[in-house]
């Protein structure tokens, strides 16, 4: 609370006859005459401005703060009001404005530098923090919270053992900072140093029992070090403290599940949910904990009463749609998302579940409807032409999605999902070339798109073109991603192409092999690839079996494989 002294002071040196001589209105001027009294003229309008202020009269007060900072040889504990004040009516860019104007007229002002060091930082400009902070520190050296703030900002610059130096530095001067043990932790923790780490967040506590943010950082040391027993009784410590606190108990749970313990997990939310029965939080915690356990008719359960108490959460009503999907109850799932879409028409996850169920009934059209209504409304949202562009793919209408993808790349040049989906669809319709040019737009959109390298190399390959190219390009793949099953396939068919059958055959069998050992969808293109190679190498009965192999899938190619098969027993007659 600031101090009344001042208004005492104004009226020792003014009488009332000179205090109504003083108007605003003589003094807006930037030029200021000095005289002996100057001092106290400022002290007067500050006093003006705290009562004005004292009042609720805000536009008054700052009028009255900027004029008495015009008269201050040192006004830089005036603009600090000014600065709180716009903070206070959330007008933080004047703030901001206010406080930089302080550091030019009274650079000398340990509280503007420290104020101005904090926006610094705010700001991420650590380097110029570093230096108000450290000339602060040079004119009042126990200045408590510099040091504090120094550490930050070592410790955003990596620089560790600077940053603990400042830190160390703040608890000799304040010793109850809770918030310099806590970031001594962090930087202990950052530096591998986890006992020290362990010592520091425990520090922060006994400084602060209530130190949420130390409790989390001590808990997931003890998640890292798989020691769950000490992490859930961090946890519990704190949970005793706010025995509401959601979050916790669900820290507690996932460490549970961990341990293959569902029903403490379980007993501990009930009994939650026991002591405050119409907590929201809780509830929807408890279906989706269930929803994560995949128990679908548990999660149901508890979503369900949320919506019976008629809260309108698109939240809620999201994960009670997916449970109904889950459940084949399709119907129900249906609705749910088509209510989510009317209360919010940009949701479009939503659309996306609501255009797979309509497709699974037959019913694209009235998706692609939905979904070409929905782009009307909201062209400015790149995600509604991807929506609307797999509909149209989906429904076998490739060159509409063609049409739509083309219209989103005119307004998202540079967005990456468009092209790849845009060159995607050229392939299915053989439109092989203009399906390389927008790939080579996705790489050098995004140099790391392992899929466009493969895509382009893997159809050079089957138009037998360009195959050193298309090798390079695979093995580009391959980099970024070796142990891709259907990039070893690619890599095997250009083998294939180029003449090099028994390397081939290597690299089939081994695309075969790494699919089957990561439990990934097997392609009967591969088996196809690899039938092809055999019959090369003169190996019919290898190849009549991979041949038999591919037909066990879904297979687009079916009439091909069985005229090889035809070949092949003819052969072997």
């Amino acid at each position: 609370m600031r101090n009344v002294f001042f208004i005492i002071l104004i009226f020792i040196f003014y009488s009332c006859a000179s205090i109504e001589k003083l108007k605003i209105s003589e003094v807006k001027n930037d030029t200021i005459q000095k005289n002996p009294f100057q001092s106290a003229i400022s002290y007067f309008y500050y006093s003006l401005g705290y009562l004005s202020e004292l009042k609720g009269d805000i536009d008054k007060a700052i009028e009255y703060y900027n004029v008495s900072a015009k008269y201050s040889y040192s006004p830089g504990n005036v603009y600090k009001e000014l600065a709180f004040i716009y903070s206070d009516i959330n007008d933080i860019e004047s703030a901001i404005s206010i406080i930089e104007k302080a550091l030019k007229e009274d650079p000398d002002n340990i509280d503007i530098l420290f104020l101005s060091a904090r926006i610094k930082i705010q700001q991420e400009n650590y380097k110029e923090a570093k230096e108000l902070l450290e000339k602060l520190i040079k004119i009042e050296p126990t200045y408590a919270e510099a040091y504090f703030y120094l550490g930050v900002v070592y410790f955003k610059l990596d620089e560790f053992d600077e940053a603990e130096n400042y830190f160390l530095k703040n608890i000799s001067l304040e010793s109850d900072k809770a918030a310099t043990y806590y970031n001594l932790g962090l930087l202990y923790s950052a530096k591998g140093e986890t006992e020290k780490a362990i010592e520091y967040f425990k520090k922060t506590i006994e400084k602060d029992v209530l130190y949420f943010r130390a409790y989390i950082s001590l808990g997931n040391i003890y998640e890292n070090l798989n020691e769950y027993e000490n992490a859930i009784d961090v946890y519990k410590d704190y949970l005793k403290l706010n025995p509401k606190d959601i979050e916790t108990a669900a820290l507690i749970a996932d460490l549970y599940i961990k341990q293959d313990k569902k029903n403490e997990a379980i007993e501990l939310f009930e009994k939650m949910l026991k002591e405050n029965p119409d907590n929201i939080k809780i509830i929807f915690t408890l279906g989706s904990f269930f929803y994560k356990l995949k128990d679908y008719k548990n999660a149901k359960k508890y979503f369900e009463i949320i919506e019976k108490k008629n809260i309108d959460d698109n939240l809620n009503k999201y994960f009670l749609a997916l449970v109904y999907e889950e459940l084949s109850e399709n119907e129900k799932a249906i609705g749910k998302y088509k209510e989510i879409i009317k209360k919010s028409p940009d949701f479009i996850n939503a659309y996306y579940h609501l255009g797979f169920l309509l497709s699974q009934q037959n019913k694209l059209d009235e998706a692609i409807n939905l979904f070409e209504n929905s782009l009307k409304e909201n062209e400015t949202n790149v995600n509604f032409y991807l929506l609307l562009g797999a509909a149209y793919y989906d429904n076998k209408q490739f060159e509409k999605a063609i049409e739509i993808y083309n219209k989103a790349k005119e307004k998202f040049s540079d967005n990456e999902k468009i092209l790849f989906n845009l060159a995607l669809t050229y392939d299915k319709i053989k439109d092989y070339d203009n399906a390389i040019l927008v790939f080579k737009e996705v790489i050098k959109l995004s140099p790391k798109n392992a899929d466009a390298y493969n895509y382009i190399g893997y159809t050079y390959a089957e138009k037998g073109i360009n195959l050193d190219e298309a090798q390079d390009l695979i093995l580009k793949a391959l980099e970024m991603e070796k142990d891709n099953g259907y990039f070893i396939d690619s890599l095997g068919w250009i083998f294939y192409k180029k003449g090099m059958y028994e390397k081939a055959i290597n690299e089939l069998l081994k695309a075969i092999s790494i699919l089957k050992q990561k439990g990934e969808k097997e392609d009967p293109v591969i088996y196809e690839h690899i039938g092809d190679v055999y019959i090369k190498l003169g190996k019919n009965d290898e190849a009549l079996k991979y041949f038999e192999e591919a037909l066990k899938f879904e297979c687009e190619r079916k009439d091909i494989i069985n005229e090889k098969l035809k070949k092949i027993k003819n052969n072997l007659k």
